[in-house]
C-alpha cells in the first residue's frame, strides 16, 4: 500500500488499507503483467490486470462513499466536508466539542487538527491507478479519460486545500519519500492537459452504453435510480471535463487573466459544451439521503453533529431567501442567553453558529443543540459533483469578466434555476426585484438584520451584508461580482470546497470572522480568516522528509512559502497587485474589515 499524503487522517489511511486489502491481491499489486486476450504487455512485479479489474475499479472509484469525489456515507462526508471545508465556507458549524470515535474538537478552528487532514486527500489514486496506467494498452482508452475526469476534480479539492500536493506521485501510487509537491499553477496546469486529453480521446472513441454502465454501474439502466452519472452519456462526460475547466478559469482569473479568459472560452465554446444538469452518483427521488442530513438531524437517526453557521443565516436573512426553510429548521427548543438571561422560544427563527465558537459538550435539548439543524425538505437533496447553478454561476462571472455571455440573464437565470429546484419559483419575480437589503420590522420600525447568538451575546456581531438581490448595470464590476458570487453561494449549499475557493480568491460573499483566532503557528488575523490547511508536522515524514517540498511548492510570485494556515495561494493573485487591505476610520462602521479586490 502506498504511503499517504501526509495531511491525510489517521482515519482516511485505514479506510485505504481497508479498501486495498478488500480487493484482493489482483488489484493490490503496484507492478503488474497485463493480460489481454489480444496481447501481452509485461511488466515487472507480478499479478495480472485485465479489462474486468479496470472495470471494478473504475467503478469503486466513482462510488465508493468514503473516498470517491464527494464522500456519500455520512463518516466519510463528515470527515471530508462538514467538520472542515464547509465550515470554512460559512455554511455549517460543529455542534459538539467531543467525538466518541474521533480526536476532541474543541472548536473548528483548531489545529493540529485529526479531522482537517482527510479534506486535502487527492482522493480515489489506488482505484485510478491501473486505469490510468494500462487502460490505452488494453484498447480502453475511454476508460482512462473518465480516470483523468476524475482525479481532476479530487485533486482540485486537495490543491485548493491545502495549496501544494504531490500530484504526480500521489497518482503513481509512489512509496518512498521525500514526495514531489506541485504548486498550485503547475497542478492547474497539468489538471487542464489531463482534462484536455480526456476530452480529445472520448471524442474520439465516444463509448456507447455497454462501455459506460461497466464503471458506472447497472443501477440506472435497471430504474433502481433515477439519476446517476452520465446515464451511460459519452457527451456528458466530456461537459464535466469542460465544468472543470470553466472553474479552473475562474481560479486564474486573478493571477494569469489571459490563460483564465483562454480557457473559459475554450470550455464554453466547445461543440459539446459545459453541464446543463446536475452531475453526480446514483440517486432515487425520495430514497436517497443526502449524508449531511444524518450528521445535522437530532432525530431521525440523525447524530446532531452539525448546526446552521452564523454567516449563511444572517446572508439568507438579509437577502430574504426563501431557501432557508429548505436548508433548515428553526430553533429546536427554548434557548436562554448566559449574557442578561433573556430566553428565546422554541421555534422562534433561523440560528446559526459562529465558526470558532466554543460549544462545548454536546447535551441533548441544551445550548447549541438547539440551534437549528438541517430541515427535513434537505434530506433527500440529491448530493451532485456539480450542481446545475453553479455552472450557470460560472457562466455568468465569465460573462461579467470577459464578456462571454449576458452577466444580468444568467445571473437571474441562476436565481430561478435553485428556487425552481425547491418548488419556490413563483417567489422568483419577487426576489429578483428587491432593491434593498431585507430589514426587520419591530413595533412599527425597521431595523438592519445582525447576528445575535441566543445563547452567548458576546459572538453578536453586525451584518455584513449590504447589497440588494436586484441586479443593477449601474453597479461596478465588483458589486456586480458580489451579487454572483453571493447568490452562488446560497445556490450551491452545502459544496464547501467550491464554496471556500469563492470567499478566498474574491472575498465574497461577506463571511464573519471566527469567534476564536486560529489555534496554530504561526496564527493571523481572524478578519483574514483561514487561506489553507496546513500540512500535519506531527507527522515524522513531513517533518523529516516532505517539510522542503511543501515550503517550496507553496512560494508564489518569488515570495517564500509557509506551510501555515495564514499562507496565501496562488488564486488569490500577487499580492503586490491584490494586497490584503483593511477599511479604516474611526467612525467607519466596517474598521477592520476586508476590502475585496477583482479589478
Amino acid at each position: 500500500m502506498k504511503i499517504m499524503n501526509k495531511s491525510i487522517s489517521i482515519f482516511a489511511t485505514l479506510f485505504v488499507a481497508m479498501f486495498l486489502f478488500s480487493c484482493g491481491e489482483k488489484q493490490t499489486l503496484k507492478m503488474w503483467q497485463i493480460v489481454d486476450e489480444s496481447q501481452d504487455v509485461t511488466n515487472q512485479g507480478q499479478g495480472t490486470v485485465d479489462i474486468t479489474v479496470l472495470k471494478g475499479e473504475l467503478q469503486s472509484a466513482l462510488t465508493d462513499g468514503k473516498s470517491s469525489v464527494i464522500a456519500t456515507s455520512a463518516h466519510g462526508y463528515q470527515y471530508s466536508n462538514s467538520n472542515s471545508v464547509d465550515v470554512f465556507a460559512g455554511y455549517t458549524t460543529v455542534s459538539r466539542s467531543d467525538f466518541q470515535y474521533g480526536p476532541a474538537l474543541f472548536h473548528t478552528y483548531q489545529w493540529p487538527n485529526g479531522y482537517y487532514g482527510s479534506a486535502c486527500s487527492v482522493g480515489p489514486t489506488g482505484a485510478l491507478y491501473n486505469t490510468y496506467t494500462y487502460a490505452e494498452s488494453l484498447g480502453v482508452p475511454e476508460y482512462k479519460a473518465i480516470a483523468q475526469i476524475v482525479y481532476a476534480q479530487t485533486a482540485l479539492h486537495a490543491v485548493n486545500n491545502a495549496g501544494c500536493v504531490p500530484y504526480e506521485d500521489n497518482r503513481a501510487l509512489k512509496v518512498s519519500r521525500p514526495l514531489k509537491y506541485s504548486t498550485q499553477e503547475d497542478t492547474y496546469n497539468m489538471i487542464l492537459e489531463d482534462l484536455n486529453e480526456a476530452i480529445a480521446t472520448l471524442k474520439t472513441t465516444q463509448p456507447g452504453k455497454e462501455a459506460l454502465i461497466d464503471v458506472e454501474g447497472d443501477s440506472y439502466d435497471k430504474g433502481d435510480v433515477n439519476f446517476a452519472f452520465s446515464e451511460y452519456r459519452w457527451e456528458k462526460w466530456v461537459k464535466l471535463a469542460n465544468t472543470i475547466k470553466l472553474r479552473i478559469a475562474m481560479y486564474l482569473s486573478k493571477p494569469n487573466p489571459t490563460l483564465a479568459q483562454q480557457v473559459a472560452t475554450e470550455a464554453l465554446n466547445d461543440e459539446i459544451g459545459v453541464l446543463d444538469e446536475d452531475f453526480g452518483p446514483g440517486y432515487k427521488q425520495g430514497n436517497t439521503q443526502h449524508p449531511y442530513y444524518q450528521i445535522s438531524a437530532s432525530n431521525d437517526g440523525g447524530w446532531a453533529d452539525s448546526r446552521m453557521n452564523a454567516s449563511l443565516e444572517n446572508i439568507m436573512k438579509r437577502t430574504g431567501s426563501p431557501l432557508i426553510d429548505k436548508y433548515f429548521k428553526k430553533n429546536l427548543d427554548k434557548v436562554t442567553n448566559k449574557v442578561g438571561g433573556a430566553t428565546t422560544k422554541k421555534d422562534a427563527d433561523y440560528y446559526g453558529i459562529r465558526q470558532g465558537t466554543n460549544v462545548g459538550i454536546k447535551t441533548v435539548g441544551q445550548g447549541y443543540y438547539n440551534f437549528s439543524e438541517a430541515s427535513v425538505a434537505f434530506k433527500y437533496v440529491r448530493q451532485v459533483w456539480v450542481t446545475k447553478e453553479e455552472v450557470i454561476f460560472l457562466k455568468a462571472e465569465a460573462a461579467l469578466r470577459w464578456g462571454l455571455g449576458d452577466p444580468k440573464a444568467l445571473y437571474e437565470e441562476g436565481i430561478r434555476s435553485i428556487l425552481n429546484k425547491f418548488d419556490l419559483g413563483a417567489k422568483a419575480d419577487a426576489y429578483l426585484a428587491q432593491t434593498k437589503v431585507v430589514q426587520q420590522k419591530k413595533g412599527g420600525k425597521f431595523y438592519d438584520i445582525d447576528y445575535v447568538d441566543i445563547l452567548d451575546a458576546n459572538n453578536n456581531l453586525p451584518g455584513r451584508l449590504d447589497i440588494c438581490v436586484a441586479w443593477n448595470d449601474e453597479d461596478s464590476d465588483e458589486t456586480k461580482l458580489e451579487k454572483i458570487i453571493t447568490q452562488k453561494w446560497i445556490s450551491i449549499f452545502p459544496n464547501g470546497h467550491e464554496a471556500w475557493v469563492d470567499f478566498r480568491r474574491t472575498g465574497y460573499p461577506r463571511l464573519f470572522p471566527s469567534v476564536q483566532a486560529w489555534r496554530g503557528v504561526p496564527s493571523f488575523p481572524v478578519e483574514l480568516q483561514l487561506r489553507r490547511v496546513p500540512h500535519d508536522e506531527s507527522d515524522e515524514n513531513i517533518l523529516l522528509y516532505d517539510l522542503p517540498n511543501i515550503e517550496a511548492a507553496l512560494t508564489i510570485f518569488g515570495q517564500p512559502g509557509e506551510n501555515s494556515g495564514g499562507q496565501r495561494l496562488y488564486f488569490e493573485g500577487d499580492p503586490a497587485e491584490y494586497p490584503y487591505v483593511y477599511e479604516t476610520g474611526e467612525d467607519n462602521p466596517r474598521l477592520g474589515w476586508p476590502i475585496p479586490k477583482n479589478f
